[in-house]
């Protein structure tokens, strides 16, 4: 049966223990930004496509209660969730990926007004009934910030990592070097960071930094975690997450493309995986 928007959680106080069907899971990260509008959701998406492109069997949690953006971004506005006994069943998107998000559990448009304890119930309920099946890898999309959805993500999954996401502003490196000390004090790896929106190629090949230069890349330094990529911004590619489309899966080998395989690869190096379903770890 469909599960109906009106679930309503209700608030339990302490602090949560890992689900069971969450630890069944080989690689666990999580995709997050101290400040919002730096394409999070983007690069979580493409993170989760491109694994999934290398044969991977890939689950997308979008884990932004009151902005759940994952199903546009990959064309699945209308695609329900099922329940079935105690179990939510994820709804499957492009190349097999499977997604859990509010924003296919609500009507498009519906605004979801909770306080911070409902978010969190929300949070444990759900990760305690999804059965994600055999998953290699779970790819958890962060609201911004550093507050209720991202401290109940790091409680209650086991995180080999997070990337964390900015573009190069000053304002938004002085949030997302929140987002690698709140890593930090919860014990969690920093993958790395990406820095998107970096650059726009013009048509005759001249590149113009309009949000300035190299900002991730400094700060990934002073802060001594790795630098993940640079992701350009393209006209293209926007329509393409607009109509759903991952760019991982579409169009591989565009610049775009090639950044998300960039930053794949340095994720995989630094959790000993396989860059390849069929490849051995290492």
């Amino acid at each position: 049966m469909p599960i109906q928007a009106q679930f309503k959680p209700t608030a339990v106080p302490g602090i949560p223990q890992p689900p069971e069907r969450i630890k069944k899971i080989r690689w666990k990260i999580a995709v997050m930004s101290g400040k919002g509008g730096v394409g999070k959701t983007t690069v979580a998406v493409n993170i989760a496509a491109e694994l999934s492109r290398r044969g991977y069997s890939v689950g997308i949690f979008d884990s932004d209660i009151t902005g759940p953006n994952v199903p546009k971004a990959l064309g699945m506005l209308k695609v329900p969730i099922y329940a079935s006994g105690d179990s939510i069943i994820p709804a499957e998107g492009p190349n097999g990926i499977k997604v859990i998000s509010m924003g296919l559990m609500i009507r498009e448009g519906d605004p979801v007004i909770w306080r911070g304890p409902l978010k969190n119930k929300f949070i444990q309920e759900v990760l305690n009934s999804v059965e994600w099946g055999d998953l290699d890898w779970l790819v958890v999309d962060l609201p911004p910030g550093t507050g209720d959805e991202p401290l109940s993500v790091m409680q209650l999954i086991p995180l080999d990592g997070v990337v964390i996401v900015t573009t190069p502003q000053e304002v938004a490196l002085m949030d997302v070097r929140r987002a690698v000390h709140m890593a930090r004090k919860m014990d969690v790896k920093v993958l790395g960071i990406v820095e998107n929106m970096s650059y726009l190629r013009c048509p005759n090949g001249d590149i113009v930094r309009i949000f300035g230069s190299n900002g991730g890349k400094k700060l990934a330094e002073e802060e001594n975690v790795p630098f993940l990529a640079e992701v350009p911004m393209d006209p293209e590619v926007a329509k393409l997450t607009d109509l759903g489309i991952p760019v991982a899966l579409n169009r591989p080998d565009s610049e775009v493309g090639k950044a998300f395989q960039e930053i794949v690869d340095k994720i995989l190096e630094q959790l000993g995986a396989a860059h390849g379903k069929d490849g051995e770890q290492s």
